[in-house]
């Protein structure tokens, strides 16, 4: 899927997608050619500074945390490392309005422990095996609570 045109306030950051095959749902369905969608802020490599994933609300992307991010914010990239995931179902990842294989009502049902899983995958293809802190806004929050448990 294109990303959409960039809108004022928003962060001209490359968007990165992780495929993650078919990927085996809490509700025993696959969702077929899954894809999360993902944009980071601050270096990978500088392992010495503290990572934030930060995690979007339902019908939002990657841009609706743009506004935490920055110098002088409570997210800033020379700080700290940031990873923005559009969570699964939503944004830029397979959602019912992205999947070709799931289209619209034939996407399968997920819920927010299989949004984490996919975050845990991209974390793994990040080569991060901790992070710092997880922050998320309205269902991005819940998506946090999650990573708690």
């Amino acid at each position: 899927m294109a990303h959409p045109p960039l809108q004022p306030g928003w962060i001209d950051r490359p968007h990165q997608r992780l495929s993650l095959g078919d990927w085996p749902l809490e509700s025993g369905e696959p969702l077929i050619d899954a894809q999360i969608s993902y944009v980071v802020h601050g270096e990978l490599d500088q392992r010495d500074r503290p990572v934030i994933l930060a995690l979007t609300a339902i019908g939002s992307s990657h841009h609706r945390l743009d506004f935490l991010i920055g110098p002088d914010k409570a997210l800033d990239p020379a700080v700290c490392t940031i990873v923005v995931a559009d969570a699964l179902g939503n944004g830029l990842s397979s959602s019912p309005s992205t999947s070709v294989h799931q289209p619209g009502v034939d996407f399968p049902r997920f819920t927010i422990r299989d949004m984490v899983a996919t975050q845990a995958a991209l974390l793994d293809h990040l080569g991060l095996s901790t992070i710092d802190t997880v922050i998320g806004a309205s269902m991005g929050g819940m998506q946090a609570l999650q990573w708690g448990v």
